[in-house]
């Protein structure tokens, strides 16, 4: 489905309630297709099992057996969050990615009263926010003793929550 004007997408709001204009996880290719603006690389087999991720600029809608499973990003070009053809971005605290470490995000989430379970083990920090988004902190450049505050946000996604992550 192509727009005049593309959709408008707030991060903050999507961190605070998982609201990524109607998308929901577990909607079909086909009703994405209808009632969604296209994808940037868009052919003519994106209903097929095989293609199984679609971009909007930094941002991929991650499908299994058709569904959508996971809304995702992890590339940031050049320092910032990209918005597409279809999709702008309110980008919140990704105008800059480089400043993004543990300490800062926090401080954000905790300002705009976040909720957020907090998980550290030897890859790095994962945050999974009460809307069900979930952030990953890793040291990136292997700085030995790094604080687990300096830890760089790597990606974001939503998806469903594992419970056997969260045991002890």
């Amino acid at each position: 489905m192509k727009l005049k004007t593309p959709i408008e997408i707030d991060i903050l709001e999507f961190f605070k309630t998982a609201k990524f204009d109607y998308l929901k996880l577990g909607q079909t290719k086909e009703w994405i297709l209808n009632n969604f603006p296209d994808p940037d690389c868009f052919g003519t087999n994106f209903l097929t099992e095989e293609v199984n991720i679609w971009t909007y600029g930094g941002i991929e809608l991650h499908f299994e057996n058709k569904k959508l499973y996971l809304i995702f990003s992890d590339y940031w070009y050049e320092g910032k969050l990209d918005s597409s053809r279809q999709l702008k971005l309110n980008k919140w605290i990704f105008e800059d990615v480089n400043q993004l470490n543990l300490l800062f995000v926090l401080t954000k989430l905790n300002k705009h009263n976040i909720d957020y379970k907090k998980k550290t083990d030897n890859l790095g920090v994962l945050l999974r926010l009460k809307s069900g988004v979930e952030l990953t902190f890793e040291n990136i450049n292997d700085v030995e003793g790094l604080n687990s505050n300096g830890f760089q946000l790597t990606s974001f996604a939503l998806v469903e929550e594992n419970p056997y992550r969260w045991k002890e």
